[in-house]
Order: C-alpha cells, then sequence, then structure tokens
C-alpha cells in the first residue's frame, strides 16, 4: 500500500453556478464558483452524438441513448468524431482552466510535483459531482497540470469519483489468493469469447468461476443461481459483469442476464452486502452506461467499481478488458490498471476505436484501501521463514538491547576481547619498534617525587606543568598535547610561569593542542592567561570510551574539533612538510586552528596523511545511534600504540628516544583524583582485551585511551568499522530460517555436524575479516539469534543424544 495525498473535490450546481469546494489534510478547503457554460452541454451533446453515428451500426453493450433522431451517418465517420471530440474537450479544458479555480489547481499540482518520482506514489482526487450532466463529463482528462507541465510528478494525478450520497461504511481486504465471479449476461448480438479467454488467462493468478444465461435455462432458476453465488460463503474478491446494462432512476440500474431479462442492483443488494463482508472488493461492469450501478453499489459499502459511462463497443470492451487484467496481474492496484487500459486505448486504438478511451471510470469508497493483487506463491514461500510467536519476542528483546549504547558497549567488549585472544593465538598483530604517541603521565610516582608541588593535584599545579613543557622543549618535541584542562585562574603566578613555558617552546616551533569542553556553554578551555588561540588550539575532550572520536559529516573545525584528532592532523601537517603551512608564531592575529582549516581546504594536498585525516568524517547515521562509528582497536597491545614516561622520570634527565617526531601527551597517571567534573572520572575500567595484554594492574586511564585514538588516525590506512549488531542478528534470523530448512530431512548426527561447522566457520571469517579488511562483524548476539532460529533442532538432537545413552545403558543392563 502506497501513502498518496488525497484531495475531496465537490463540484455542486446551483442555479446555472458550478460550486467547487476542495478539501484536504486537517480542515484544509479551498472554495470557488464558476459558471457553468451552455456550450458546454452542447459541445457535450454534439460529441455524444457523433459518438453514437459512429458506433451505431456496431455492436454496443447497451441501448443507445435516445436523445434525439440520430442523424444520418455522415460519409466520414470517424471525422466527424474526431472534430467533435476535439471541440467538446477544447471547451471542456477552457471551462476548468479558468482563473476562478487557479488556486485549486495549484494546491493539486504542487502536491503532484512534491510526491516521489520512483515508485507507485499518487494524488487521489475524489470527485463528486451532483447531477447527471457533471457526471457524464471525462473528468479523467482534466488537464490540471496545464501551467506546470515541466514540474516532475504532475502526471501522476488521477481522478476517482465519488457518489454524492453513501450510507454504508467499506470492508478491509481478506488476504488470500483472489476468488473472480464472472456473471456473463445476454450474449445477443455480443460475443464473449475474448471475455472468456482473457479471464482463463488471468485464472493464473486467480481463482474464476462463471455464471450465466444458457439456453433453454429457467431464468428463475437463472435468477436464484446468481443470487446464491454472488452471496457464497467463500467469498468474492472481484465480480466481473460482461453484457448488456444501462442506467436507471430509482432501481441503481439493470444488468440485462438473458434475452428480454434484467435484474437490477436493488434486486440484489442483500447478496451483494453479503459479498462485501465476506471480502468483495472489486466490481467491473465490461457493459454500457454504469454510472448509476457504481453509486449504487458504492452506496452498499463495495470498496471500488469500475464501469462504462457510455455505450462501448463490443470488441473495446474486450480489449479494454484484457489490458485490464494484464496490468492487475503485474500487482499494480485497480485504478492504475485501468489507467494503463485507458492509456492502450488512446495510444494504440485511438484511430480504429476513437474516444473509447475518456468512457471507462472507476468509483471509489472514500474509505476503501485499493486493491491489488497479492503475490500468492511469493507469499507462501517466504512464509516458511516467519518466525514463530516464541521466536519474535525472543528476537524483539534482541533486537531492542542491540539499540541500547550501553549493552552494545558491553557486547563490544567481549568481542575485543574474543578478537585479542585470536591475535594472541595467531600471532597477527603489528610490531612496531617506534610507537607514534609519548605519554607523560603525573602519576604517584611523581607526586612522592614532587611532594610540595603535587600535594594537592587537583587542580593540577601549572608551575609543576610549566617544568615538564620546559623539559620537553629541550628535547626538541614538536606537538605537544596537555590532557588537563587549563581554565583555572587562582594560580596566577604559577598562570604566568607556565605562559612563558609555553610561549617559549612556540618561538621554538613547538604546537600545543590543549584539552577543552567546547560543547558547553560558555566554552570551558585553555585560559587567555597561560595561551592564546592565535598561537595554540584547543580540542574537545569528550568520549565515548569506546569509539574514536571523529568530526560529523559536512562539519569543519571551526566551532569544535576533537581532542585526539586535532592532534593526529597537527603532526601529519607539521612532518608532511607542505609549503605555507601556518605555524603557531606569536605574533599570530587570527585563530590558529581556523588558520589550519582554511589551509586545507585551499590547498591540494591529495595522497596525504593529512589528506586522509582532512575528510575523514563519521557516516552520517552516527548522529542518532552508533552504527558505523569506527571504534577503538583494544585488540592491539599497549606497547604498539604508546610508549610512557613517569614525569618524575623526564624531568630527572631520562630522555626518551625519537620524542622529537612522537606526538607528546601530558596526562593524569592513574591518581585517585584525577578527573574534570568529579574525582577519579579519568580512571576507566580496564577493557577486557587491554586485560589480556596484561594491564589488569596499571589501570586504564583517559590518556590512554586518548593515545590508541590518535595511534589509529595516524598509523592506520583506515579505522575499524562495526557493523551494526541490528542488521547482522536481522540477518541470522533469514540464515537461521533457511538453515532449518536445508537440515530438515538430515539426520540428528548430520544436523548436528552441520550446526557445528556453520557456527566455527562464522566466527572464523568474522575474526579473520576484522584482521584482513578492519571491519568488525559481530558474534554474541548474531549466533545467540541464530540458535534460537534453529533451538528446536538443537532440541531433537539432544533428546536424540538421551535416547541413545539411555538404549546403552539398557543394553547393558541386559
Amino acid at each position: 500500500m502506497t501513502l498518496n495525498q488525497i484531495f475531496q473535490l465537490k463540484v455542486i450546481t446551483i442555479n446555472g453556478v458550478c460550486h467547487f469546494e476542495l478539501s484536504w489534510g486537517v480542515g484544509k478547503t479551498i472554495p470557488a464558483q464558476l459558471d457553468y457554460p451552455t456550450s458546454l452541454t452542447a459541445s457535450y451533446t454534439d460529441w455524444q452524438q457523433a459518438y453514437l453515428n459512429y458506433y451505431e451500426n456496431l455492436k454496443l453493450r447497451g441501448e443507445v441513448l435516445k436523445r434525439g433522431k440520430i442523424k444520418a451517418p455522415p460519409q466520414d465517420w470517424a471525422k466527424s468524431l474526431g472534430e467533435a471530440e476535439h471541440r467538446f474537450l477544447l471547451d471542456f479544458h477552457r471551462w476548468l482552466r479558468n482563473e476562478q479555480l487557479c488556486d485549486i489547481r495549484d494546491v493539486i499540482v504542487d502536491a503532484a510535483g512534491d510526491i516521489p518520482n520512483s515508485g507507485s506514489h499518487w494524488v487521489d482526487i475524489f470527485l463528486t459531482c451532483d447531477t447527471p450532466e457533471l457526471a457524464h463529463l471525462p473528468w479523467e482528462a482534466w488537464q490540471i497540470n496545464t501551467t506546470k507541465l515541466s514540474s516532475p510528478g504532475t502526471r501522476n494525478i488521477r481522478v476517482a469519483r465519488v457518489p454524492n450520497k453513501i450510507r454504508n461504511s467499506t470492508v478491509s481486504p481478506i488476504r488470500r489468493k483472489a476468488r473472480v465471479l464472472a456473471i456473463l449476461g445476454d450474449e445477443k448480438g455480443l460475443d464473449f469469447q475474448e471475455d472468456k479467454q482473457a479471464l482463463r488467462s488471468f485464472s493464473k493468478v486467480a481463482e474464476i468461476e462463471f455464471i450465466g444465461w444458457q439456453p433453454k435455462k429457467d431464468i428463475t432458476q437463472l435468477k436464484e443461481e446468481i443470487v446464491e453465488k454472488i452471496s457464497d460463503r467463500r467469498g468474492w474478491d472481484i465480480l466481473f459483469f460482461a453484457g448488456h446494462s444501462n442506467e436507471t432512476a430509482y432501481t441503481g440500474g439493470e444488468l440485462r442476464i438473458a434475452p428480454n431479462v434484467s435484474i437490477t442492483i436493488n434486486d440484489i443488494a442483500q447478496p451483494l452486502q453479503q459479498a462485501r463482508d465476506r471480502g468483495l472488493q472489486f466490481a467491473i461492469f465490461n457493459s454500457c452506461s454504469g454510472i448509476s450501478i457504481a453509486e449504487s453499489l458504492i452506496n452498499l459499502g463495495l470498496p471500488q467499481v469500475a464501469v462504462m459511462r457510455e455505450p462501448i463497443h463490443n470488441q473495446v470492451a474486450q480489449e479494454f478488458l484484457v489490458q485490464f487484467l494484464n496490468s492487475l496481474s503485474e500487482y499494480k492496484d485497480v485504478h492504475e490498471a485501468l489507467l494503463d487500459a485507458c492509456a492502450f486505448l488512446k495510444e494504440k486504438k485511438n484511430l480504429t476505436y476513437p474516444s473509447t478511451y475518456l468512457i471507462p471510470s472507476l468509483f471509489r469508497h472514500p474509505q476503501s484501501e485499493l486493491f491489488r493483487l497479492e503475490p500468492v506463491k511469493n507469499k507462501r514461500i517466504f512464509k516458511h521463514f516467519l518466525p514463530t510467536k516464541r521466536e519474535v519476542f525472543l528476537i524483539s528483546i534482541v533486537l531492542i538491547l542491540s539499540l541500547l549504547p550501553p549493552v552494545q558497549d558491553r557486547f563490544l567488549d567481549i568481542r575485543l576481547w574474543i578478537q585479542t585472544v585470536y591475535r594472541q593465538i595467531t600471532h597477527q598483530y603489528p610490531y612496531q619498534s617506534k610507537t607514534p604517541v609519548l605519554l607523560v603521565e603525573i602519576d604517584e610516582n611523581s607526586r612522592r617525587e614532587s611532594l610540595n608541588e603535587l600535594k594537592d593535584i587537583r587542580p593540577i599545579n601549572y608551575r609543576y606543568l610549566a617544568r615538564i613543557v620546559d623539559k620537553l622543549s629541550t628535547l626538541e618535541t614538536k606537538v605537544i598535547g596537555i590532557d588537563y584542562l587549563l581554565d583555572n585562574r587562582q594560580q596566577s603566578d604559577n598562570s604566568r610561569e607556565l605562559s612563558k613555558s609555553i610561549r617559549n617552546a612556540v618561538q621554538k616551533g613547538t604546537w600545543f593542542i590543549f584539552a577543552a569542553d567546547e560543547y558547553s556553554t560558555p566554552t570551558s578551555g585553555v585560559s587567555n592567561e597561560i595561551a592564546n588561540l592565535n598561537w595554540s588550539m584547543q580540542g574537545d575532550i569528550h568520549s565515548l570510551n569506546s569509539h574514536i572520536e571523529l568530526l560529523p559529516a559536512n562539519a569543519e573545525c571551526y566551532q569544535a574539533c576533537p581532542f585526539t584528532y586535532l592532534l593526529a592532523l597537527t603532526h601529519a601537517l607539521h612532518f608532511g612538510k607542505f609549503d605555507n603551512l601556518p605555524k603557531p608564531q606569536l605574533t599570530n592575529k587570527t585563530d590558529l586552528r581556523n588558520q589550519l582549516v582554511e589551509y586545507l581546504n585551499g590547498k591540494n594536498i591529495n595522497n596525504s596523511k593529512a589528506a586522509y585525516l582532512h575528510k575523514l568524517r563519521l557516516h552520517p547515521i552516527s548522529n542518532s545511534f552508533q552504527w558505523f562509528h569506527p571504534i577503538i582497536d583494544f585488540s592491539l597491545p599497549p606497547k604498539t600504540i604508546y610508549k610512557s614516561i613517569s614525569a618524575s622520570d623526564l624531568l630527572k634527565g631520562e630522555n626518551p628516544p625519537n620524542i622529537e617526531k612522537q606526538v607528546v601527551l601530558i596526562i593524569p597517571g592513574g591518581y585517585a583524583e584525577a578527573g574534570v567534573d568529579k574525582e577519579g572520572e579519568d580512571n576507566l575500567p580496564t577493557p577486557l582485551a587491554i586485560g589480556l595484554w596484561g594491564q589488569w594492574s596499571e589501570g586504564f586511564t583517559g590518556g590512554k585511551l586518548n593515545a590508541y585514538m590518535v595511534h589509529h588516525l595516524l598509523t592506520q590506512q583506515r579505522l575499524v568499522v562495526p557493523i551494526p549488531d541490528f542488521f547482522t542478528v536481522l540477518l541470522a534470523v533469514v540464515l537461521g530460517k533457511l538453515t532449518t530448512l536445508l537440515i530438515k530431512n538430515n539426520n540428528h548426527r548430520q544436523q548436528s555436524w552441520f550446526l557445528g561447522i556453520v557456527i566455527a566457520v562464522y566466527i572464523f571469517v568474522s575474526l579473520q575479516i576484522y584482521i584482513s579488511f578492519m571491519v568488525l562483524v559481530p558474534i554474541v548476539l548474531p549466533l545467540g539469534v541464530f540458535g534460537i532460529m534453529c533451538a528446536w533442532r538443537w532440541e531433537e538432537v539432544i533428546s536424540s543424544v538421551r535416547q541413545g545413552k539411555n538404549t546403552v545403558k539398557l543394553h547393558r543392563l541386559q
């Protein structure tokens, strides 16, 4: 079922003036008034007369309307009808193109322009006319979009007719293979062979039953059979009638079921209502003059009825039916199928059967869902894949869990532990003699060595930081990140000393990146008393503890920039030897970080690490979920990620090798008070994978987390991207059902071996894909769901094993 834009349009005539009212949505209406031109009535009458003259000597499925004496046909009937049709449609379109209807037309066309071009999307106009003169006009041919012909989607406007009075509600379709009751009426002067053949071809997608008059058949018996068939307890989806029909003023229209014998819609109203209650969705009357028939049936509550508003040539009716059923067999709805059939008459058969494309109309109950066939065979195939109620309940719980971040973090921790075990077994981890990150840790040993300065360590003593900066400066360190929030202004003397040290280092070409809380209001970052952002930079230290902090999609570093991302980018730029690269200079007058962004946006730095980092962004979906958000690869041993040194050892003269090429991070070293908002928050729970590398006793801090992120950004060509558990769980549902079908006929031993092999292969492939392609495929939840889907098979296997054991015991006792 498609979601379409629906409008209701009522046209009422009062004293020669047509009152239009378009309504849609909740209480939205547009009224308009327009004189009904007498010339339109005259042109319609002329066209109808020419139409009847053209088809006068052909087989019509109804009585010729007696609107005056039929004139002798002109020598060129087709030319006469073509001219009359042209004049009639010209008057019709000129009338509806009047400026009084401009607002109505524009609203409809704008709605059509907003709907998608792909798929089956429509603007549906439910048209109600209060007089027969209006009802006989070809509203389906209304050129609503004449002023906006170039607007995309404006061709997807269709008109369905709604009776002025509806007393009964409609019913929803019953999902089953469609059942069609075909009533063949009086065949005098007609030939139903083509109708029968078209319906028999339709039997590939629907069950067809025929009923109709046969020579020497008792009329009373025929009527009883028709009533009985219509009200069949099994129900019908489609009612089809072929033969002569006509409009009537008070009985809802009449159907000729045998020579000189007719029944009215009122005669069969009760069985029709019973058929409606049993699922009847659609009626098609491939006969003449069916407006009153359609209105009566919609009034009875039928969802949709297709009729011919004028007399119709027998062969045209048959060609229309073939095209209509072909489209219906393609699982299009009945309105689309009717439009396809009309388009065929207009584009392919208009020279042979002129004007006939204007005759068909669809009447529709405003509460109905358009009927279409269901691909029953496909449904039967997929029925095997539908989970049971118990499975739906369990799978729903798993899917909900897959969307909860705390639960996902726990499963990710387990998954990386499994990956670490696999790395250790297979020795598939990189060995690096030189790590890209050096951690200078202000740890408990540093506190003991500098008790006077670090006795009160929260906030950190700026004088002590100044000593570290001076030492790093003498070692010609080029990129320094300070993982402390230096916004405290209560250390005036110490702040001036730290500022002096930083300035001296900047004069030697050192880049400083400070920690900041850039999402707070106001931004909390490095104090101006310590450093100026014209010659230093700051980055946001918010972290998810398991995912790498990156810029969102389509974002730049102007307003906020992740701390570790900025460290890696700065290192890549400084050691990339780029021309005219902005440098940290005390004389800078503009924000240094903004200078770098503008430099990167305007400079061609392709095929470099800096270019990779500059373009690196989160997947757009990561704004709502953690899906496809690159993770921190804790399966890599810490010794390949960073080297660390105690701040006290550094100050005592220990010189780490290769320091001038590393990103140096000054971090809290695990002391209990470390944290920005509260004490201890910088001391994180040790990931299972890190513990497996023998790091339980050392603990895990926010600084080490940052070191992992900087390492991944600087050394890996691509980051590890996780496939969301949600998707793999859904895939496990399908594969679980498919597996149960594949092993259904196997014995229990074969089943157990097959399931064991499937699980083992999945685990191995998932672990190796992680290493080879940097893609994390979930293991725990998908295998859990796979087990749920195969649970009944496991129960049979276990039961079989137990039975086997009992048999062995019994044999031994005997």
